[in-house]
């Protein structure tokens, strides 16, 4: 029998009413046996999130100070979702434990293990919910230390998920390290926990369900009238993801781009519609492009320095003092005599002063200079590749807004047209470059 993992985020594991959605989901296609859940999320925009909890109640607990408040509100969504839905749960002793360690312990339990609980708990209710059989994510899904996932762990966790007719729930966001530490994923991981076990079940096809019917081109708080995508390549999903279109975690994708199965991105609130398919790049397509996200917070070193052509090694030494003070670069559009490294700014500014004290002393430059306050947007689509003048459409679109580009970068494969502008036109240019496109 064919499997479908269905990963369910906090949105829709939120309350009871997300709850019974879920069960008649999977009750529509019995081809839905591995189920991911996240923490519960928000019910309303004034409601914390669960996870916000956690690490708050943890905080506050290693600071010698009282906890109740936030441990309070997080005894009191577990325990609503159960009586409403009249489970004989046990999640109430296990609060009572978990929050006895805390206040006796609280330097002994570890900030990830505290909260990924706030999976775990929710993955031990809906697997009573269901009468599914509950499967720990620790220490079954193992990171080497290049945060890899071992090939050990994929065999193990086909073993452990290889009846084919059971129904299984598995806690997103946590594995385990080489030493046997419980880790948790950067925020969104559930998404990662998902793409995991269906390359590790080959399974047919991995649902991601979550508040939003798909992808859209663009965020919506921005392009109010963004169209939907029915289909997206790994590649440009990737390229989406990591340039800030939020709805997929951007590392979830190798795990099913390896054995080519697909993603599909569904509507908990709205199980009938098809969303968007992620899946293999199309031979042809009609489309220019594909969608356009972006981010701020980003700052731009210029380091300018005659003849630095000739000089062996000048960028890598660069990008070495950087990686050792931290700071990851995203972009390095280079001229003749001159370098400039993008990063992002919250890193950045932690160290900003030894890092252009280490430059100036090592590289010795004419000129260096720091730029604040800028956004990148990239532009994504195979269709770029057959349409002559894509670029001079975008800048044309940008130049009537008096959009000023700061930054310039597409690679040869023409899928990602990247342009830096300064914060404040940020809006402006990702509304400007989708009407050109788009409307």
């Amino acid at each position: 029998m064919t499997r479908i993992v269905c990963k369910f985020g906090g949105s829709s594991v939120a309350d009871a009413v997300q709850f019974r959605k879920i069960k008649s989901i999977l009750e529509g296609n019995p081809e839905r046996k591995i189920v991911v859940v996240s923490a519960p999320g928000k019910r309303n925009a004034q409601e914390a999130k669960l996870t916000d909890l956690f690490y708050t109640s943890h905080d506050i607990a290693t600071k010698k100070l009282d906890f109740a408040e936030p441990w309070k509100l997080i005894r009191e969504r577990y325990i609503e979702i159960t009586q409403e839905l009249s489970l004989r749960s046990t999640i109430r002793e296990e609060l009572d434990k978990l929050e006895d360690s805390l206040r006796e312990r609280p330097d002994e339990l570890s900030v990830d293990f505290l909260v990924s609980r706030g999976e775990y708990l929710c993955a031990k209710i809906m697997s009573e919910f269901l009468g599914a059989k509950f499967i720990d994510a620790y220490p079954l899904i193992q990171f080497d230390s290049q945060h890899n996932v071992t090939q050990q762990s994929y065999e193990n966790i086909a073993e452990a998920l290889s009846d084919t007719e059971a129904l299984y729930v598995v806690p997103g966001f946590y594995g385990s390290d080489m030493e046997g530490n419980l880790k948790t994923f950067s925020r969104g991981g559930s998404d990662i926990t998902g793409a995991i076990l269906a390359n590790a079940c080959d399974c047919a096809l991995y649902e991601n369900w979550t508040d939003v019917s798909g992808l859209l081109m663009a965020d919506p708080r921005i392009v109010k009238e963004a169209r939907s995508i029915n289909y997206v390549s790994y590649r440009e999903i990737r390229e989406l993801a990591y340039s800030g279109a939020n709805v997929l975690h951007d590392d979830s994708i190798a795990p099913c781009r390896i054995k080519n199965i697909p993603i599909n991105i569904k509507n908990t609130n709205n199980p009938s519609d098809p969303g968007t398919i992620i899946g293999p790049t199309p031979e042809n397509t009609s489309r220019v492009i594909t969608g356009i996200a972006g981010r701020k917070d980003f700052s731009m070193f210029y380091i300018e320095k005659s003849m630095m052509n000739k000089e062996k090694g000048f960028g890598r030494k660069v990008l070495a003092i950087l990686e050792e003070h931290g700071v990851s670069y995203e972009l390095s559009p280079c001229g003749i005599d001159s370098m400039n490294v993008v990063v992002d700014s919250k890193t950045l500014h932690k160290v900003e002063i030894e890092v252009r004290k280490e430059i100036e002393q090592k590289m010795q430059p004419n000129k260096m200079k720091i730029f604040n306050n800028l956004a990148l947007i990239a532009t994504v689509g195979h269709g770029m590749v057959n349409q002559i003048g894509t670029a001079s459409r975008l800048f044309s679109a940008l130049a009537r807004e008096k959009i000023n580009v700061r930054i310039i970068d597409q690679g040869s494969s023409e899928i990602n047209i990247i342009v830096g502008v300064n914060e404040a036109d940020f809006e402006k240019a990702i509304i400007s470059i989708y009407r050109e496109f788009i409307d």
